[in-house]
């Protein structure tokens, strides 16, 4: 939200010209009628833009009162302070009717008019884009309006579409006045012509360069067909920048190149650059007494970037050079530099550098600090001392010493100590270890001071005993500067918030009798407060005003709250339908009581499609009827999605999206209705979705789902919400990799409606990259058959994760998994089972990565395929810590549990009992990599299961599996199959985006 207060310099200009050089017949006139009483005070037009009361409280001229010349230009000018008026004349007429006997005064009047919606339409030939163009306008919502300003808004737009090679455009403006609020909204029609494009350039000045290679450095041209290219703003700011690279590789540091102009073709459409080139000198920048890479010099040395060579600049690349050095562990480092003169067009800045004796910080000690633990300082410091990979030598360096020492003083000044002093002192060979050195801190507290006592004065519109009751400097309390702009930050918020924008605060203290104590008074001033007179917004094509009305949080009455008008603006970009929302006071400088406040929207499209491609990586690969390789090969699977999205449904912010996604493993199309704000409630969404997917990701089995559901999301506060689903689904099986006679119980299609309830709490400070609070979910269920069901059961999963910060870089993180699957009409028969695609399946990246995906749990016992399980038990510890540098970290893991057939099976041994034996614990251990990223850390784990499930796998084919029936594996030798004892892997690895948990 942009509110800018510009100042009304033509204001004193009309002073004058209606006042002190009023015509002489006019001064005449009223000198004429000086004295005599006003008996009627009219306004034309008689609809005027303030109401009768605000101008009887405006006016110093009055009814029934003499009339003085005084009084007149005083009324004219609190008219114009106003804002809302561009011309005003007064007429004074005699008036009696036998019993009065006065004058009538008439002030004609002309309004003002304020910029309302500025808008682009036309044949635009993008670039420019549209946004743009009604950017350069520089016309701003609310702001006075006026015929020179449009000069310049069509000047400025001419001028973006002459650079983007649209020489032959045409700008019409169109006005759309709306009188009962003194707005006009300004339409350009823009017919943008053809673009023209490049011709041969011309260069100028000292090239030293042939002008064949400059050319080509712009790529005005072509690369093979050498055709010119069409003029854009963004190939004539690339073409510089290329001419610029050209010099800085021949180490022209001093180049300028710069566009003189720009000389159009009508005839031929073509427009010729003139590009200015002052080559300068060639310039070396070399380092004597260590090595330094050429992109650290061009990293650290700010002349590259700057393409200028002076003093300063040189300054700087010396103390960068040094800090980078010193950063490295050569603490001793010096740097210093020597420029030599230009001799045959040639010169060379040495930069002289003693690294000195390279060291490891090894030690911080910390001294004289009592009112605040050592703990505590650290956690405000940058340097740190040596560990084995993220800083070998230590984290030091002059500046950062600096640093830490003004956060230090910073920190104990913000709690009253206001002579604090930090001394540092470095101590070489430390404990004679050469090249070890310590950093020792010694701070002097001194005296802290304390509020004595605190007088406000001032608060006179405002509750007095809720503004004290927010301040931070009451009596007993530290006394700092800090507190006190805490102060005025809270008190100013509060009369902002209740429409004094002019509120001011002053402060100052004295000592008080007793030592280090001091006696605060605060002055408030608090100006006037304004109001919001009305709010107005632009027709809307497809959103309905309902849906706006429930957004806007401000009445006509209400104060003029800054707060309030950002707030309408957040709720208004939330609901997801709007691509702009702009936000301004009408005539912010006006001097009146009541305000306009204008809301500008821009709809968002209605319909958006994004195109997705990526790839799945890890132990995922076979084929859907092979029978090899139960715990999974390495596999690789590419993948893409397609989203469509049609959104502002029905003008309410409703939107319907169909989500698809392809890949060798795994086909799904999501149809999704979302209700956002259901009956009018901020707390409530709904959502009904449809899904169809034909999926192998489980190797036991292929599977069909068809599903449908219905959802309520209910945010009870910030970091709880509630969940409410009823999901009915149908799921059909192939490809059944077990023994034969369980194939025709499972392998059936099985019908499944359930409801259940969601809780959803996150306390985490960062939910990409957590470093503290914690998670919680927990999700019942229940199928049954007044659902439609065809199986009954309960499903409950919970899971708590939390995360504890160790020091001031390290996080132990931990994950805890529970869930159980009970059926109420389990009778021994397989029949009557959990279904297979309902049962548990885990392990993998996000579980216990001593198995591969879904790998935990149960197994066929001829086959060696997962069946999945009735519970689970899952439990994941991270030691999280920095490893190389401020963007690579480590991770130290271990993680234990196991899907098991029953609850009553849950058990923590870690031994397998038999090849049939899989409700067991297995723990497994690694080490992770995280790199930081804007979209979440990169992860890569490597682990090692300790005690891994064994069992008998089938190699053979399906039709063999099924020729063998029940019977167990032949002992004949020949035979075409065999039964084979095999393990999941001992070594995993895993690699996606996102911690953990």
């Amino acid at each position: 939200m942009r509110m800018v207060r510009r100042p009304l310099p033509y204001l004193p200009l009309i002073f004058v010209l209606l006042t002190v050089a009023q015509p002489s017949a006019l001064r005449a006139q009223f000198q004429k009628y000086e004295g005599r009483q006003v008996l009627t005070i009219q306004f034309e037009p008689k609809v005027q833009p303030l109401d009768a009361s605000e101008l009887h409280d405006i006016l110093p001229l009055q009814l029934n009162q003499p009339l003085r010349m005084s009084d007149v230009r005083a009324s004219i000018e609190r008219l114009f302070a106003t804002g809302r008026y561009a011309d005003i004349q007064v007429d004074a007429q005699p008036y009696n009717d036998g019993t009065r006997d006065g004058v009538i005064v008439r002030f004609l009047t002309k309004n003002s008019w304020f910029v309302g919606a500025v808008t682009v339409t036309g044949r635009v030939s993008s670039p420019p884009s549209v946004t743009q163009l009604e950017n350069t306008t520089g016309l701003d919502l609310g702001q006075p309006y006026t015929s020179s300003g449009l000069q310049e808004a069509m000047f400025g737009q001419q001028r973006l579409l002459e650079s983007n090679g649209l020489f032959r455009s045409e700008i019409q403006p169109f006005f759309d006045y709306d009188d009962t609020y003194q707005q006009v909204n300004i339409r350009f029609d823009v017919t943008s012509g053809p673009r023209a494009r490049f011709t041969a350039p011309v260069f100028v000045g000292d090239l030293k360069v042939d002008s064949a290679r400059i050319l080509a450095a712009t790529r005005f041209r072509r690369w093979i067909i050498h055709t010119w290219k069409p003029m854009t703003q963004v190939r004539m700011r690339q073409g510089l920048d290329g001419v610029r690279s050209l010099y800085q590789q021949e180490n022209r540091l001093e180049a300028r190149v710069s566009l003189e102009s720009v000389s159009y073709d009508p005839a031929l459409n073509a427009a010729a650059p003139t590009l200015k080139v002052d080559a300068g000198p060639q310039i070396e920048v070399r380092t004597v007494g260590a090595k330094v890479s050429r992109s650290k010099l061009r990293r650290y040395v700010p002349i590259f970037e700057e393409h200028a060579v002076d003093h300063d600049l040189l300054v700087e690349g010396a103390r960068n050079l040094q800090d980078y050095l010193q950063s490295q562990g050569y603490f001793d480092a010096q740097v210093a530099f020597k420029e030599q003169s230009v001799v045959n067009d040639h010169a060379f800045i040495d930069y002289l550098v003693n690294t000195g004796i390279r060291h490891k910080l090894v030690m911080i000690q910390i001294g004289g600090n009592q009112y605040f633990g050592t703990d505590a300082i650290r956690e405000r410091m940058y340097l740190q001392t040596a560990s084995l990979l993220q800083f070998p030598h230590g984290r030091y360096s002059e500046s950062l010493l600096r640093r830490d020492k003004d956060a230090i003083v910073n920190l104990y000044q913000s709690n009253g100590f206001r002579e604090v002093k930090v001394n540092s002192r470095t101590a070489d060979d430390y404990r004679g270890r050469r090249g070890q050195i310590a950093v020792f801190l010694e701070i002097q507290e001194g005296p802290q001071s304390f509020v004595n006592s605190l007088h406000v004065d001032g608060i006179e519109r405002l509750d007095r005993t809720a503004v004290l009751s927010m301040l931070s400097s009451v009596a007993g309390q530290p006394f700092s500067e800090f507190t006190v702009a805490v102060d005025r930050d809270t008190i100013l918020a509060q009369y902002f918030d209740k429409g004094f924008a002019a509120a001011t605060f002053e402060w100052d203290f004295k000592p008080a009798a007793q030592p280090n104590r001091v006696d605060l008074h605060y002055v408030i001033h608090e100006g006037k407060q304004e109001f919001v007179r009305q709010v107005l917004t632009n027709p809307l094509a497809h959103t309905r005003p309902s849906l706006l009305n429930r957004n806007l949080l401000l009445n006509p009455g209400d104060p003029l709250s800054p707060t309030a008008v950002t707030e309408i603006q957040r709720r208004l970009y939330n609901l997801g339908v709007f691509a702009r929302v702009d936000a301004a006071i009408q005539d912010p400088d006006g001097d009146t009581d009541s305000k306009y406040v204008v809301y500008q929207m821009d709809e968002a499209r209605r319909y958006s499609l994004a195109v997705g491609l990526g790839a799945e990586l890890g132990r995922i690969g076979g084929c859907s009827t092979c029978l090899d390789a139960p715990a999974g090969a390495t596999g690789f699977s590419p993948r893409v999605s397609v989203d469509v999205s049609r959104n502002n449904l029905w003008g309410d912010a409703h939107s319907i999206s169909l989500r698809t996604r392809a890949s060798i493993f795994d086909q799904r199309a999501l149809l999704n209705y979302t209700w956002p704000r259901f009956d009018g409630k901020e707390n409530l969404t709904i959502s009904l979705t449809g899904l169809f997917e034909n999926s192998r990701d489980v190797r036991t089995f292929d599977y069909n789902r068809a599903e449908g559901s219905a959802q309520m999301s209910q945010r009870l506060t910030r970091a709880t919400t509630l969940l409410y689903r009823f999901a009915y689904r149908r799921v059909a099986i192939s490809n059944l990799k077990v023994t034969p006679f369980l194939i025709p119980q499972l392998s059936l299609p099985v019908r499944v409606g359930i409801a259940s309830i969601n809780l959803v709490q996150d306390r985490r400070d960062d939910p990409v990259d957590p470093h503290r609070g914690i998670y919680n979910t927990v999700d019942l269920g229940l199928a049954e058959h007044v659902f439609g069901s065809q199986r009954n059961f309960a499903r409950l999963l919970v899971r708590n994760s939390s995360y504890h910060p160790i020091g001031k870089r390290v996080v132990l993180a931990r994950s805890t998994e529970f869930g159980d699957l009970y059926s109420f009409q389990y009778s021994g028969a397989p029949a009557d089972a959990i279904p297979l695609p309902e049962r548990f399946f885990g392990g993998g990246a996000n579980s216990d990565r001593g198995f591969p995906d879904y790998q935990a749990g149960p197994r066929d016992t001829l086959t060696g395929f997962p069946l999945g399980g009735n519970s689970l038990f899952f439990n994941q510890t991270e030691l999280r810590f920095p490893l190389i540098g401020e963007n690579i970290g480590g991770v130290l893991y271990h993680d234990m549990g196991n899907v098991y057939s029953t609850l009553d099976n849950i058990s923590f041994r870690t031994n397998q009992h038999s090849l049939q034996d899989f409700d067991y614990m297995v723990h497994g251990v690694g080490f992770g990599i995280r790199y930081r990223t804007p979209v979440g850390p990169l992860r890569v784990d490597l682990g090692y299961s300790i005690n891994p499930p064994y069992f008998q796998g089938f190699q053979g084919t399906q039709q063999q599996l099924l020729n063998a029936g029940v019977s167990p594996c032949p002992a004949a030798t020949g035979a075409p199959y065999q039964c084979v004892v095999q393990n999941v892997s001992h070594f995993q690895f895993f690699f996606s985006i996102g911690q953990t948990f």
